[in-house]
């Protein structure tokens, strides 16, 4: 673990030559840093320099008086100052994190981003039936911007229904608590993004059984940014931790090693 101010990063250091070009992988809700354990393995494996941020609120980084109360805008400026000390980065954004990166990738330390089974912006409808019809029992957090998590059956039903149940238990334990005020700029207000202002290359990644951004919405973004598109079959929104998941980010290296020749 490394600290950048008082925002708190896992990193790794490459087993193979260095590339010019470090990663820096931003997680979703409820996550954190570990989320990306497998990923900065194989990343220093094919010789990147690798970052995962934890978000202010999240795990020690950066603390906050009320999580409840975070924006958006309070987690684009933690990235955006990792960021500055980092760069020049490729930017990973996993789910809510995929979000942050299409609003940092403008950004002139930005040489390349990957959007993973991303939050949409502003334009792009992706509440779908699952996730719809569980939004009443958060209500209350996400009006009064207050701290909360799903329930562990909510949990396994949109974000785990393609892990290995054996796995449930410990996986739970490692999710902590959101902000209510940033789902519901997810849910209901997202930010706009312009893509004539990103130039640089962009990859989406979408996950075939994923219940919570499904492929349909991650190919939209896509087409938003004419991005190139891979798509992890048979597995679900937590493709990157999922048993052979790693096949499909294995294919994200890749991208990112041709973006940048």
């Amino acid at each position: 673990m490394e600290r950048i101010g008082d925002l708190l990063l896992d990193r790794v250091l490459p087993s193979a030559p260095k590339r010019p070009t470090s990663l820096l992988f931003v997680h979703g809700m409820w996550g954190g840093s570990w989320l990306f354990e497998r990923s900065l393995a194989l990343a220093a494996g094919a010789g990147w320099e690798a970052w995962a941020i934890n978000l202010r609120g999240h795990h020690g980084s950066r603390p906050v008086a009320d999580l409840g109360r975070v924006r958006l805008a309070d987690y684009v400026r933690d990235v955006t100052d990792a960021l500055q000390q980092i760069g020049p980065v490729i930017v990973i954004g996993y789910s809510m994190g995929g979000l942050l990166a299409q609003m940092v990738a403008a950004r002139p330390e930005v040489r390349a981003a990957a959007f993973m089974v991303s939050a949409a912006p502003r334009g792009i409808v992706a509440l779908r039936w699952p996730v719809v019809r569980r939004l009443r029992r958060y209500a209350g957090a996400l009006l009064r911007s207050r701290p909360f998590r799903l329930d562990d059956a909510d949990t396994v039903d949109l974000m785990l229904n393609r892990l290995n149940p054996e796995r449930h238990a410990a996986l739970l334990q490692r999710l902590t608590e959101e902000s209510g005020r940033v789902a519901r700029e997810l849910a209901f207000a997202p930010p706009a993004v312009d893509a004539a202002r990103i130039r640089c290359p962009t990859l989406v990644v979408g996950a075939s059984d994923d219940r919570i951004t499904p492929a349909a919405v991650q190919r939209r973004i896509a087409r938003k940014y004419g991005s190139d598109y891979l798509e992890a079959r048979g597995h679900g929104h937590m493709f990157i931790i999922e048993d052979g998941g790693e096949a499909t980010f294995r294919q994200a290296l890749g991208w990112m090693e041709r973006a940048m020749r």
